[in-house]
C-alpha cells in the first residue's frame, strides 16, 4: 500500500463509522493535527489501532523517501549547471536590433542569457605591479534568439544607460556564482513530502556545484516584506521581480514543483530571468528510491544535424512525442529483448491511432517523452505539450506584441466579441475584451504592426447580418483597453507577411457585386489618422481571395511565390503564376468562418441579361463562401531541416447528401516540407479533439523559439446549440526544443 493510500485511509475514518464518539490524527504535509469526530468506543478503539500499526508505516515511508529527494535534488542542480555554462565570447557586428556573436550551437543555445561587456583599464598592484586584472564595464544583457553552427544572433533584452554595444565588445555566461532565488517548492498535493527539507536539499546541491549562490526562502520574503508581501505567489509580476533584483541581486529564480504523475514522483523545476520574467529552462527529474530518472534535461540543444536537402529527418530521439512522421527511417538494430511486442515508433500517418495523451482533461499539461522503446539519451530533451479549455468558443487567433514588451499576446475572436490573452502559468489568461454592436459579425483575424509603431495592431474584418455589408475595424491595446482606431471600413482586410517581407503589410479587397471576391487586393496604409488606399498587389493569376494565398517569397512587399488552398488542396505559384506543385490529398473541412454573400441587382442584371422592370429577387442568387483555412509560412522549421516549412491543419470530411463525415483526414496540424525546390509532406501532430480552426506561432515563453498554437473546438449538440455556434473551444500549445 502507497503512502497516499494509508493517507486517504486515515482521512476517511471518521466518515466511515459515522455516529461513534472518539477522536483521530491525521498526517498532511508532514503537520500532525487533531480532527474530532462523534464516535463510540468501538471507532475509539478501532482508530487508535490505526494510528499504532499505520503511523510508524508511514513515518517510515516518508523517512525512507528523504534519500530520494536528495538524490533528485543534486541531479536536478547537476543539470541546471549545464545549463549554464561558463562561455566567453565576441560581438562581430550590430544589425539594427540584432548583435551577433561568435558563439555557435557548440557554446550557446536559444534563449540563453549573455552579459554584454568592455574590457577597462588594467588594475595594478602599488607595490609589485602585477596586473591584477580589468575593470569591465557593463553594457548590458542579450538573449540568444537564432542559433548557427558557427555564430548566433542576440536580442538586447537591457541596457546600462548611455551605453552603446558596438564591434569587438564581449560577451560571456560569468564564470562567477551566479545568485538565484529559491522560493519553497511548492509541495503539488504530495502529502508525504516535507516541502522545507526538499527546498534544502536542493539549495544544497546547487551551492555544491560551484556555479550557483542561492538565496533562499526567508530572504526573499524578508525582501517582498510589507505590501509585496503577498507577491510570493506571483512572480511573473514585473515589479516583484524588479523588487528581487533591487534588494537581493538575484539573476535568476528557480521555481520548483512536485507533480505525482501515472509513472511517479516527479520534481519540476523552471528557471526564471528577474530581468525579463522569461522562463529560461525546465528540468524535470523523477523521485524514486533506486535515484532519479531524468526526464526532461535543461542541458544545451543536441549537436547534430542533418544536412538540407538529405531527405531524412530527425531520429525517433530527437523527434517531439507529439509529433508523427510522414517519411519512413530505417530502425537501428534491435536485440532480441528490444524487439519483444514493439513496433517502429515512426509509422505512417495515415495508420496512426489517436496517441495516448492526446485527449487530456482541461488544463492539463504534460511533459511528453518518446516511446517506451526508446531511451532518452543525455543531452536530448523531452517535449511538452499543454491542452486546456476554454470558456468562450473562439472562431479564430493570431498572435502579436501589442504593447511593445518584446513578449507577444494571443488575440481570439468569437463572431461577436474581440478577446486578448497573456501566457500565463501554462494557460491564457484573458486581459482585455471589447464586443461589437448587434448585428455585426466577426469573420477573419489578423495581428501585425502595420501602422509601424513598435507595436501590433488587431485586424478584424467584421459583416453587418442584416446589410451584407463590410464594417471592418482595427484595433490598438492602449493602458489596458482594446481601441478602436479605424471603424467600419468597408474591406476585407489581411496582415500580409512572408519570407522577404521586412515588414507586415495591410492589404485589403472589396466586396464584389456579382461575386464576394472579384476587386482588386489593394494595400492599405496608415497615414496617421486614417487607412488610405494604395497601389494593387501584385499576385499570380490564380489567386483571386484575399484569404487563399501566403507568400513564399517576396522581396520588400512583391511577392513572386505563393501557396494557394484550392479545392481544399495545398498548391504552389511562381510569379508567372506556373504551378511548382500541388499536394495531392484532400485537406478535409473548414466550414466555421462563412457568410453568404447576395450579389447586386445591377450584377445580375449584366450578368443574366433581364430587362428593366422585371422583378428580380437578389437573396435567391445569393452564394454561401467559407473563407480558407489559414496556411503559415516559415523559413527557419519548428521541426527538421527543412528550408521552407508550410504549416497548415486538416479536419475530418464530409460527404454526400446526408453530409456523412469520414475518419480520414484527421484533425492535426501537418507541415510540408521544401527541400530541393519542391515541397514534400513532413511531420504532423497527434491527432487532436475536436476539429482544427485555426493556427499561430508564438514565443510564448521567451526561449527564443517558436511555439505552435492550435485552435480546435467540439460542437455542442442540439440545435439551439448549432444555430448558436454551441461549442467548446481547446486549445493545444506544442514546444520544439531542438
Amino acid at each position: 500500500m502507497s503512502l497516499r493510500s494509508l493517507l486517504d485511509v486515515i482521512e476517511l475514518v471518521p466518515s466511515t463509522f459515522k455516529g461513534m464518539k472518539g477522536s483521530t490524527y491525521f498526517v498532511a504535509d508532514t503537520k500532525t493535527g487533531r480532527v474530532a469526530a462523534s464516535c463510540g468506543w468501538f471507532g475509539s478503539v478501532f482508530l487508535s489501532l490505526v494510528a499504532a500499526f499505520l503511523l510508524p508505516l508511514i513515518a517510515s515511508q516518508a523517512h525512507a523517501l528523504e534519500p530520494a529527494f536528495s538524490s533528485a535534488a543534486e541531479e536536478a542542480a547537476a543539470k541546471l549547471a549545464e545549463a549554464f555554462p561558463a562561455v566567453k565570447g565576441s560581438v562581430t557586428g550590430v544589425e539594427r536590433d540584432r548583435i551577433l556573436i561568435d558563439l555557435g550551437a557548440k557554446q550557446v543555445y536559444q534563449g540563453m542569457e549573455l552579459q554584454v561587456y568592455r574590457e577597462g583599464d588594467e588594475v595594478k598592484h602599488p607595490v609589485t605591479g602585477e596586473v591584477l586584472g580589468r575593470r569591465d564595464k557593463r553594457l548590458g544583457l542579450l538573449r540568444v534568439v537564432e542559433v548557427k553552427e558557427r555564430f548566433s544572433e542576440a536580442a538586447i533584452i537591457s541596457r546600462e544607460e548611455g551605453s552603446t554595444i558596438r564591434a569587438k565588445d564581449l560577451v560571456r555566461v560569468s564564470s562567477d556564482r551566479l545568485v538565484v532565488g529559491l522560493p519553497l517548492i511548492d509541495a503539488g498535493g504530495v502529502k508525504e513530502a516535507n516541502v522545507h527539507s526538499v527546498t534544502k536539499d536542493l539549495a544544497i546541491a546547487l551551492a555544491k556545484t560551484g556555479h550557483f549562490m542561492v538565496i533562499e526562502s526567508p530572504l526573499l520574503r524578508t525582501a517582498l516584506a510589507g505590501e509585496h508581501a503577498s507577491r510570493m505567489e506571483s512572480f511573473d509580476d514585473p515589479a516583484t521581480l524588479k523588487l528581487l533584483a533591487e534588494k537581493t541581486h538575484v539573476q535568476f529564480l528557480i521555481l520548483g514543483k512536485l507533480s505525482p504523475g501515472q509513472q511517479g514522483l516527479f520534481l519540476n523545476l523552471q528557471v526564471v530571468s528577474v530581468v525579463t520574467g522569461a522562463p529560461l529552462t525546465v528540468a524535470s527529474v523523477e523521485v524514486t528510491e533506486r535515484g532519479p530518472m531524468v526526464v526532461a534535461a535543461p542541458s544545451p540543444p543536441s549537436r547534430s544535424t542533418i544536412g538540407p536537402g538529405s531527405g531524412q529527418v530527425p531520429s525517433a530521439v530527437s523527434r517531439p512525442s507529439f509529433i508523427h512522421a510522414e517519411r519512413q527511417i530505417a530502425e537501428p538494430p534491435r536485440t532480441a529483448e528490444q524487439s519483444k511486442g514493439s513496433s517502429s515508433e515512426i509509422v505512417s500517418s495515415r495508420k496512426v491511432p489517436v496517441a495516448g495523451g492526446a485527449l487530456r482533461e482541461p488544463g492539463a499539461s504534460s511533459s511528453l517523452s518518446p516511446g517506451e522503446n526508446v531511451a532518452i539519451r543525455p543531452g536530448e530533451k523531452a517535449q511538452e505539450s499543454v491542452t486546456f479549455e476554454l470558456s468562450d468558443p473562439l472562431l479564430a487567433l493570431a498572435a502579436g506584441d501589442l504593447d511593445g514588451d518584446q513578449r507577444p499576446e494571443i488575440v481570439g475572436i468569437t463572431s461577436s466579441e474581440v478577446i486578448v490573452y497573456r501566457w500565463q502559468n501554462q494557460r491564457l489568461v484573458s486581459i482585455a475584451r471589447i464586443g461589437s454592436p448587434r448585428l455585426v459579425r466577426h469573420l477573419h483575424l489578423d495581428v501585425g504592426d502595420v501602422n509601424g509603431r513598435g507595436r501590433a495592431q488587431i485586424v478584424v474584418t467584421a459583416m453587418s447580418g442584416g446589410r451584407n455589408e463590410l464594417q471592418s475595424f482595427i484595433l490598438e491595446l492602449q493602458g489596458g483597453q482594446l481601441v478602436r482606431i479605424a471603424d467600419k471600413l468597408g474591406y476585407f482586410l489581411r496582415v500580409v507577411m512572408g519570407p522577404g517581407m521586412e515588414t507586415p503589410v495591410l492589404v485589403g479587397q472589396r466586396m464584389g457585386e456579382l461575386t464576394a471576391f472579384e476587386e482588386p487586393i489593394i494595400r492599405l496604409a496608415w497615414n496617421g489618422q486614417q487607412y488610405v488606399e494604395g497601389q494593387p498587389l501584385t499576385l499570380p493569376v490564380q489567386v483571386k481571395g484575399l484569404y487563399e494565398f501566403a507568400p513564399i517569397k517576396a522581396t520588400g512587399d512583391q511577392i513572386s511565390e505563393v501557396v494557394v488552398i484550392s479545392e481544399q488542396r495545398v498548391k504552389a505559384y511562381g510569379s508567372e503564376g506556373k504551378p511548382s506543385w500541388e499536394e495531392k490529398n484532400d485537406l478535409g473541412d473548414v466550414d466555421h468562418l462563412t457568410f453568404s454573400h447576395v450579389p447586386t441587382y445591377r450584377a445580375l442584371q449584366a450578368k443574366y441579361g433581364f430587362k428593366s422592370g422585371i422583378p428580380i429577387t437578389p437573396e435567391e442568387y445569393a452564394v454561401r463562401q467559407i473563407l480558407p483555412r489559414r496556411v503559415l509560412v516559415e523559413t527557419s522549421a519548428l521541426w527538421g531541416s527543412a528550408r521552407t516549412e508550410l504549416l497548415t491543419f486538416t479536419n475530418p470530411k464530409k460527404v454526400g447528401v446526408l453530409q456523412t463525415e469520414l475518419s480520414f483526414p484527421l484533425s492535426q496540424v501537418v507541415a510540408f516540407d521544401r527541400q530541393d525546390g519542391t515541397f514534400a509532406r513532413g511531420w504532423e501532430t497527434i491527432p487532436l479533439e475536436g476539429k482544427v480552426r485555426d493556427v499561430a506561432l508564438a514565443d510564448l515563453n521567451g526561449a527564443g523559439r517558436k511555439d505552435l498554437i492550435v485552435l480546435s473546438a467540439v460542437k455542442e449538440k442540439g440545435l439551439v446549440a448549432y444555430l448558436h455556434d454551441g461549442s467548446r473551444g481547446i486549445i493545444s500549445v506544442f514546444s520544439f526544443i531542438r
